[in-house]
């Protein structure tokens, strides 16, 4: 008898890397039915997404509310969902419920009571302490994880400290840990260095290329730390921002008149890494105005360690632990002066001279045979 698998999420899954890759490796489990639900918010994407029947998406009315207050929104657009998702969720009759966010957590649990589910949270940050986030909303989310903590059966969650923080503050739980690496196809892991940043740009042979790779935003990026560093004439070196944010103008404005500062708009998910692989150090430093921030293991640390890229990274405990372990590269506070001194310490580095380590632990290959394997244990515990 097929055991049927539910996703939950207050996102667009089509446009969700992360989700995304869970999906295709729950739908390799044998005698199982998957289905996942999610919020229509294609608008401002600019990629189509691959067909996937098996996804589902709301729209949910409440959230075009945007007179009202954002805890007010939030609070509607959760009842909203909630009467659209439980009814037909408990129609389905999951085996398992993967909810992946806090606020959803309401929704998973009226699933599970009548239904008898597994519950599985997928905690992609620290979800209560997050950039951007009120303190109100923040205080709800906290509230939400208590009040169901007993019943969520397995802790998912990205970084080791996320992990050890639920444990400490709202007790300890089963659970696995799933990083947010890339996700390679064959091609790409045969994928030699490339010259295409080089040659989109005129960067000249024997300039280093720094990358940033993210969402370009003037708060808890790091941005103005890099603009202040490479806008020195001291600084030989050329830096490559591909993203999106609010503060791309800015960037834009600023390359106009820094011959060695570039824009390259984003690219989809599976050319990342590709991409990247025509630069020589990956940017990662992240300001810590979170604790989920101090905590994280951002998909760029990884993006970057498979492109062979060596890294500036913050020395923030999980991240410090990856770069050291794997001998990535070197990791820096916060400061414009000190990251000055290790740009010019690396432009005199030869960074092809480093000692490769196996990074099949980082790999989403790695990540999916776990997230596999706790699959199969709950799955066979309710035979």
């Amino acid at each position: 008898m097929n055991k049927k698998i539910l996703h939950l999420s207050p996102t667009d899954i089509r446009y969700d890397s992360r989700i995304l890759k869970e999906l295709k490796a729950v739908r390799k489990i044998e005698n199982t039915t998957l289905i996942a639900y999610g919020i229509d918010d294609s608008e401002g994407h600019k990629y189509e997404t691959e067909h996937m029947p098996f996804i589902k998406v709301f729209n949910i009315a409440t959230k075009n509310l945007k007179f009202l207050p954002r805890p007010v929104r939030y609070f509607l657009n959760l009842i909203e969902a909630f009467i659209r998702m439980v009814f037909p969720g408990i129609k389905y009759k999951p085996d398992i419920i993967h909810c992946h966010d806090t606020l959803y957590l309401p929704i998973a649990k009226m699933i599970k009571l009548f239904c008898g589910s597994k519950l599985i949270y997928d905690a992609h940050e620290l979800e209560s302490d997050k950039a951007g986030q009120s303190k109100i909303l923040s205080k709800y989310t906290l509230f939400i994880e208590k009040m169901l903590w007993k019943d969520i059966d397995i802790l998912i969650s990205v970084s080791p400290s996320i992990i050890n923080w639920y444990d400490e503050h709202l007790g300890k739980k089963k659970s696995v840990l799933i990083l947010n690496s890339p996700l390679l196809d064959s091609s790409q892991k045969e994928n030699i260095k490339n010259n295409y940043l080089r040659e989109k740009f005129n960067i000249p042979e024997g300039k280093k290329i720094f990358l940033y790779l993210g969402i370009i935003s003037e708060v808890g990026r790091g941005i103005n730390l890099y603009l202040d560093v490479f806008q020195r004439k001291e600084v030989d070196s050329h830096i490559v921002f591909i993203g999106y944010g609010e503060y791309v103008d800015e960037i834009k404005k600023i390359a106009l008149n820094n011959a060695n500062i570039h824009y390259h708009p984003a690219v989809p998910h599976h050319q990342v890494v590709d991409v990247s692989m025509s630069a020589d150090v990956g940017l990662c430093l992240v300001e810590a105005v979170s604790l989920s921030d101090y905590y994280c293991l951002p998909n760029k640390l990884f993006e970057y360690a498979f492109s062979e890229l060596y890294i500036l990274a913050s020395d923030f405990p999980d991240i410090k632990k990856i770069v050291g372990e794997y001998n990535l590269g070197k990791c820096s506070s916060l400061n414009a002066e000190n990251l000055f001194e290790i740009v010019k310490d690396v432009e005199h580095l030869d960074l092809n001279s480093r000692a490769k380590k196996d990074l099949y632990p980082l790999s989403w290959n790695f990540q999916e045979s776990e997230l596999l394997k706790m699959y199969n244990n709950i799955l066979k515990n309710k035979e």
